[in-house]
């Protein structure tokens, strides 16, 4: 049964390219093989590899029994086994290799999307704002360029019609051509016959080219006009579109300039938050050393107002105090 993948690498790419880099004389691998197509995951060659690997006997006339190497010595028959094992045993290898990789890969990108996660739940809401302003302006944009793509077709339309018109003007000039050149076999056969009404038939034959000579100037003029038309109808076509690759890359250019201002809106808050912590350190350890200047004055004041004893009374609890919140603080 053949193995399909959902994102385009079929069995049939996997095994041409397992076969081409063995005929470089290179082992396939899995990243050899993503390399050599260009596109595919390791889950998905990983299997096509193996069922590559499971036909590589058989196709070689190896299988490991002796009814599919009939006539080989049994030594060439077990080398060439002990071969296969391992090729198969590498290739085992280079997979969960493989697999390993892609796990911590994954790991890595998990955690980084959590945290850019949690840091753009808090930016959002002064992003929704500006995405809407930067959604309508995109519908604008769209809308004229719609706009735009109906005015081409309408100018393509009329192109198209005035190149049927010069189409049929071609076809009624070469039927007239038709026309006058059957006329004059005709009068050359009758003046075989009547050589004295050569003349009234040389009138009316020229009084016939004369006509069919204004019909065909007629002609040519309608559709010398015609092409003149039809090149102004070209030429307007030509500026509509150039007017349509001007306008959709101004339309493009402001958008991306939406995305930059969006980004340097990102970096100004992200700043910003940096530098209000900052500042609120800043205030959290200004006001413990104020809290502590305070005290100390308390104390001063305190100590200036109060009789010795008392005040030597009371240096000695602050003292016993201060060493009971050391020790406490040690203790914690």
């Amino acid at each position: 049964m053949q193995l399909k993948s959902a994102r385009g690498v079929q069995q049939d790419d996997v095994w041409v390219a397992a076969d081409a880099l063995i005929a470089q004389g290179l082992r396939p691998t899995i990243e050899r093989v993503r390399q050599h197509l260009g596109r595919g995951s390791p889950n998905t060659v990983s299997p096509m590899l193996e069922a590559w690997f499971a036909t590589l006997g058989p196709r070689l006339g190896v299988s490991g029994t002796e009814k599919d190497m009939p006539g080989l010595p049994a030594t060439v028959q077990s080398s060439a086994a002990k071969l296969w094992e391992i090729a198969l045993s590498q290739a085992r290898q280079d997979v969960e290799s493989s697999f390993a990789k892609d796990r911590e890969t994954l790991a890595a990108e998990r955690a980084a999307v959590e945290l850019q996660a949690s840091t753009l739940t808090q930016q959002e809401a002064v992003l929704v704002e500006r995405l809407a302003a930067a959604d309508r302006a995109h519908e604008v944009s769209q809308k004229q360029i719609s706009a735009l793509e109906n005015q081409l077709r309408y100018l393509q339309t009329i192109l198209a019609e005035r190149d049927n018109k010069i189409a049929e003007v071609q076809a009624r000039l070469s039927t007239v051509e038709q026309q006058r050149e059957a006329e004059r076999q005709a009068f050359d056969e009758k003046s075989k016959h009547h050589v004295e009404e050569r003349l009234r038939s040389d009138e009316r034959a020229l009084a016939n080219e004369r006509r069919l000579m204004a019909e065909i100037d007629r002609e040519r003029q309608e559709l010398k006009r015609a092409k003149a038309q039809a090149t102004e109808l070209q030429q307007r076509a030509l500026d509509a579109t150039n007017a349509l690759e001007t306008r959709t890359n101004e339309l493009t250019q402001r958008l991306r300039n939406t995305d930059e201002e969006l980004r340097i809106a990102h970096q100004a808050l992200a700043a910003a938050n940096e530098r209000a912590e900052e500042l609120r350190a800043l205030l959290n350890a200004q006001a413990d050393t104020n809290a502590d200047v305070l005290k100390q004055l308390q104390a001063m004041m305190a100590v200036q107002t109060r009789p010795p004893a008392v005040t030597q009374f009371k240096r000695r609890n602050k003292s016993k105090t201060k060493d009971q919140i050391n020790s406490n603080k040690t203790s914690s």
